[in-house]
């Protein structure tokens, strides 16, 4: 079950930095994610994709929102499960999966609840340093958390790839902190 959560999570992260570059210059903008109520800020005109995988045993369709900007990919994706999922295991998974698909060397892991919604308890955020596939050295900013909806739980994971050499932060947590439900 691991072991295609890795291979479906490695796709999605492809999937994510092949995503078309957008204007190169910040250029902050509300988007929604579709078929939910969740909205966030990004710093570019994003593109979109679904793709099935298979989390915590669920055949889901994993909505992914990102592009390209300040050196950096831009990404939220999300997926909907039923209620008896079990979410914290979900997320500490894609949270691992996240790592190994970036080869991360240092990890840093932080408390973290999103301010401006009910978040369900587990959220998860970290800063890690690592390598892409292609070898290329990659900082990454990222959570995770779960919330209500309807009948089903929403999972969330938004993250920024920069490059490592690059010592600024970019704005990580304008995205994070600007995620919102209604």
């Amino acid at each position: 079950m691991l072991k295609n959560f890795l291979k479906n999570a490695a796709a999605v992260f492809f999937s994510v930095l092949g995503l078309s570059a957008c204007q190169p210059s910040l250029n902050w903008r509300t988007v929604q994610m579709p078929g939910t109520t969740l909205s966030f800020e990004l710093p570019c005109k994003p593109d979109k994709t679904t793709q099935p995988v298979t989390m915590a045993g669920q055949a889901l369709e994993l909505s992914v929102i990102g592009c390209e900007a300040g050196d950096a990919v831009w990404a939220v994706m999300s997926a909907k499960l039923s209620a008896d999922a079990d979410r914290a295991e979900l997320l500490k998974g894609w949270r691992q999966a996240t790592l190994q698909n970036m080869r991360a060397q240092q990890i840093e892991d932080a408390n973290w609840m999103p301010s401006r919604m009910a978040a369900l308890p587990g959220a998860l955020r970290l800063k890690a340093i690592g390598t892409t596939a292609k070898g290329q050295p990659v900082r990454a900013h990222a959570v995770w958390f779960a919330h209500l909806e309807g009948a089903s739980v929403r999972v969330v994971h938004a993250v920024v790839y920069q490059n490592q050499s690059l010592k600024q932060d970019p704005g990580a947590d304008l995205l994070f902190e600007s995620m919102k439900l209604p």
